[in-house]
């Protein structure tokens, strides 16, 4: 069994960011619509939310849940490709923010509401994030990734 291999009736909770009038930074909220559509027909109970930002208040999302895995989706201009890393408590208290990382943001459900869910972030490429819409070829090109992506979490990759 892969380290990150969902078994089977897992819930998730897939969380997008991104914003579709932002044009690659829409790629987040396409990308996890479709990785939250796969994972639901591999046998997975999945929870999809689409946000602009991730904000304390979607700590309270994850305990009505209760997910044996968190999944945040991005677009980002640091990848070249789609990724898939583990997310892992932040040591450092998180500021209190209205925008916070997805570390942070985790850190948070573990100290308040027990939030013990493995959590991953996929990055998917990007290069333009100014006023409009449509997608780069870059970020078409990561959206390519879901079913890679989709088969490392199921365990299949």
């Amino acid at each position: 069994m892969h380290s990150q291999e969902l078994a089977m009736g897992s819930t998730v909770l897939v969380i997008g960011i991104g914003n579709t009038l932002r044009r690659d930074d829409g790629a987040g909220w396409l990308f996890a619509t479709a990785l939250a559509e796969r994972l639901q027909k591999a046998g997975a109970t999945v929870h999809l939310l689409l946000q602009q930002q991730l904000t304390p208040e979607l700590a309270l999302d994850a305990v009505e849940v209760a997910p044996d895995q968190i999944i945040f989706v991005d677009a980002s201009l640091d990848v070249e490709e789609a990724t898939l890393t583990e997310v892992t408590p932040s040591i450092e208290a998180p500021v209190l923010d209205h925008r916070l990382d997805a570390a942070a943001l985790l850190t948070l459900m573990r100290r308040l509401y027990a939030v013990q869910a493995r959590s991953w972030l996929v990055q998917t490429p990007a290069c333009n994030f100014g006023h409009g819409e449509g997608l780069s070829e870059k970020a078409q090109e990561g959206l390519r990734s879901v079913p890679a992506i989709a088969a490392l979490l199921i365990g299949e990759g």
